[in-house]
């Protein structure tokens, strides 16, 4: 009787290990291999208009805005979809643990926005620090989408004054001109305030 039982314990442990080898690998979520995309990643209903931090996050607020136009740099660009993405107070890129997508790569202070009729866009986050390495100037990152254009890298928001601002930082860049230092002014609640306009590429 005890030997039928360990023969067929162990006729079924063999079994066990034969459908476990044939089982399919654990799949994990899929991440795309452009380390800048991020349109992917973009809610269904977009506005042009955001406010990407939580409100508990430390910083100096900052609101940028401005407008997207066609590449004859008169027509209002309707539709155009904007990714922004930057660092902390700290110079990283703060992570919860529960990202998707590039959000594993840029983290949680990131956004998106659909310009409006006059190609308006807007939105509220906190100045970024540059990286600990003090290798590069505080930046977001910027891309761009539509629905006739493909995602693609723009020159990131830059910052008038930035000691980390180099002559190497200022060559010709993907906008066609030198790279856009903002002008920040700060208002009276304390808010930091730039512009940028962007003319899109052929």
């Amino acid at each position: 009787m005890n030997l039928l039982f360990e023969l067929n314990h162990s006729l079924i442990g063999f079994f066990l290990l034969i459908l476990l080898s044939c089982a399919p690998p654990p799949q994990s979520t899929p991440q795309s291999s452009c380390e800048w995309c991020g349109a992917q990643d973009a809610p269904a209903e977009l506005t042009c208009c955001i406010t990407i931090p939580p409100a508990d996050e430390p910083g100096e607020p900052l609101h940028i805005e401005g407008r997207v136009f066609l590449p004859d740099g008169i027509t209002p660009a309707q539709g155009i979809l904007l990714y922004v993405y930057h660092t902390n107070q700290e110079g990283i890129y703060p992570k919860r643990g529960n990202e998707t997508g590039n959000g594993r790569r840029h983290g949680y202070l990131r956004g998106w926005m659909r310009t409006d009729a006059n190609g308006h866009y807007a939105f509220r986050t906190i100045k970024p620090a540059p990286y600990p390495s003090h290798n590069e100037p505080a930046h977001i990152h910027l891309t761009i989408a539509g629905p006739d254009r493909a995602e693609d890298w723009m020159d990131s928001y830059v910052f008038e004054g930035d000691p980390l601002m180099r002559d190497k930082d200022r060559v010709l860049h993907r906008s066609g001109g030198d790279v856009p230092e903002l002008v920040l002014v700060k208002d009276a609640d304390g808010v930091w305030q730039g512009k940028r306009d962007i003319v899109l590429k052929e």
